[in-house]
């Protein structure tokens, strides 16, 4: 195991409705990291409504990836959901303001999962394809996908 892994890391995935990025994001992040099953990897919304599905799309694109995350049922971020994880990846820097404002002493341990996209001109969100084409949720899941890989590999040293 990475020497920065510990047991018992968890990673929460962190989007407005967790129906599309974050969803996905989580899926990733499984994906990635399946052969560390001391990581728990989870997502919730900022204004989630608990128990919705994932969008067509978002599971389309996932699956035309080898990623299925047609049981994913969505849930509304908590301070206790906070509290339990370990890092935090938002989708963009409002989710980080929700964030804190639910639990300051999240501080060090959330991220802006954009600030990972190993592009100069830094971006400063994973941009929300709900209601966008199919081709959006493609794009969408390709940007998580190479910031998810840059975080870990550049924290964790396993990619």
């Amino acid at each position: 195991m990475a020497d920065n892994f510990h047991k018992n890391t968890s990673i929460l995935a962190v989007c407005t409705g967790n129906i599309c990025r974050s969803p996905m994001a989580e899926g990733i992040l499984q994906t990635i990291l399946k052969s560390y099953p001391d990581i728990k990897v989870s997502s919730a919304g900022t204004h989630a409504i608990n128990g919705n599905s994932a969008v067509e799309f978002a599971i389309i694109a996932s699956i035309e990836n080898g990623i299925d995350i047609s049981g994913h049922s969505a849930r509304l971020l908590d301070d206790k959901t906070i509290d339990d994880s370990s890092i935090i990846l938002c989708m963009e820097p409002i989710h980080i303001e929700l964030v804190l404002s639910l639990n300051p002493s999240a501080y060090g341990k959330t991220y802006n999962l954009a600030d990972f996209s190993g592009r100069t001109k830094m971006r400063r969100k994973i941009d929300d394809p709900y209601g966008s084409s199919l081709r959006s949720y493609r794009n969408c899941f390709m940007d998580i996908q190479s910031c998810i890989r840059n975080f870990v590999s550049e924290h964790y040293k396993i990619l």
